[in-house]
């Protein structure tokens, strides 16, 4: 980029060294008795040459410049692109993340439960477990007594006996209370092997459900790992689009600084076109000079320093602006002959007239051209219409006024 600038300005410096000598030589040839007229013209054409080369050249450093920033602009909408498809995933991920983190928590408060009821049943099982193993020391005790008594106790039942039917009814009390014990045996044992049965159940699904709350672990740390991987995409993104902006600002500045030389150049092309027409046409009617718009008397911007319109147009107004309707009448402010009737990027539509004693008036932004170069005009002649051609935010006149090469407020010539 430097030895762009330096390769540029290079050109620049030699030519204004040029255009200055060659003024100087010009001038001193006008000076001298017998100097030729021939001599002065031949001068002033190889300096608006060389300076209209150094203009061609300019304008393709610009479209250069332009294209790299062009190139530049596109490369950061692509890189920011990138980077909103990253968020965009991202906030699918995080979308994701706190699904998953949400069945975790479900699935930890139910292996919770099932370990509460887990906990409940095994308590239940013991307080059976400890039932029947009672039951079972009573029964054994009854069974050990009844084989000990055996014939005995039925004797003595018997004998105990008030009657046939008392001694049955102990009989009977004696096999209810031995079928007592059976069912007593068998329902505990029904209920000891029902909360088993069911305890092992809540324990296989507590299983099942770390079981799930592990794979959820897994992807939970896997989208984790998948975030962390895309937000460090994301700030390399980041670092290669403010790298870019920084390379397109300075492609701006380049730009910028072209634009000015630019500018510079088309001014020292009007001064050069102008000393020449005031070493040819001598007095064309410089002695005063009209309003150029008839159409309006509001100025927009005036001469001198101001704050820049638009990106492109100078800061240093080298003329007024009168905001006029686009059509309105362009008349030349005193009779003369036009040196320049063409088309700039940034002047738009634009004449040039020459009024002889180095003094020439300049129109621009024009909608249409009614003069060619070399055409004399008479004052308050239409030379053009009123536009917002080039660099410009409306409809409106750039009247500026040139004096011995060097732009003055118009304000001061015009009545």
């Amino acid at each position: 980029m430097n030895i762009r600038i330096f390769r540029l300005l290079v050109p620049a410096v030699l030519l204004g060294s040029m255009l200055l000598a060659g003024l100087t030589g010009s001038c001193r040839a006008a000076a001298k008795p017998g100097a030729s007229g021939a001599t002065g013209r031949e001068n002033y054409d190889k300096t608006a040459a060389e300076l209209e080369q150094k203009r061609k050249d300019t304008l393709k450093e610009i479209e250069s410049l332009k294209s790299d920033i062009s190139s530049v602009e596109k490369k950061i909408r692509d890189l920011k692109e990138a980077r909103s498809d990253l968020q965009t995933y991202i906030s699918q991920l995080d979308e994701q993340m706190n699904s998953i983190a949400s069945q975790i928590a479900d699935l930890e408060a139910k292996i919770e439960e099932k370990k509460r009821e887990i906990e409940e049943k095994e308590a239940e099982l013991q307080e059976a477990e400890k039932e029947a193993d009672e039951q079972y020391e009573l029964m054994k005790k009854r069974i050990c007594f009844m084989y000990e008594k055996g014939e005995d106790s039925f004797l003595v039942l018997l004998l105990e006996s008030d009657s046939v039917a008392d001694m049955l009814n102990r009989a009977e009390y004696a096999m209810q209370m031995s079928a007592y014990d059976r069912q007593m045996m068998e329902r505990l044992k029904e209920v000891c092997d029902t909360i088993a049965a069911y305890k092992q159940a809540l324990e296989k699904e507590r299983a099942e459900q770390e079981g799930l709350l592990a794979e959820l672990e897994s992807q939970k740390a896997a989208v984790n790992r998948a975030i962390g991987v895309k937000t460090q995409e994301i700030a390399a993104y980041q670092s290669q689009i403010n790298s870019a902006s920084g390379e397109q600002g300075e492609y701006e500045k380049q730009l910028a600084k072209q634009e000015e030389q630019l500018e510079q150049v088309i001014n020292q092309i009007a001064a050069v076109a102008a000393a020449k027409a005031a070493a040819e046409d001598g007095d064309g009617g410089a002695s005063g000079f009209v309003w150029p718009c008839p159409a309006s008397h509001r100025i927009t911007s005036g001469f001198g320093n101001r704050e820049i319109p638009m990106a492109g147009a100078s800061a240093n107004h080298r003329g007024i602006d009168i905001g006029a309707p686009s059509g309105s009448a362009i008349l030349a402010a005193a009779a003369g002959r036009v040196t320049t009737a063409t088309y700039h990027y940034s002047a738009g539509n634009y004449v040039v007239v020459s009024h002889g004693n180095g003094v020439s008036t300049v129109y621009m932004h024009a909608s249409a051209l009614y003069v060619s170069e070399g055409d004399t005009v008479a004052q308050g002649q239409k030379i053009a219409a009123v536009g917002s051609t080039g660099y410009s935010t409306g409809p409106h006149l750039h009247f500026g006024m040139i004096t011995k090469g060097s732009y003055v407020n118009p304000l001061n010539y015009v009545n």
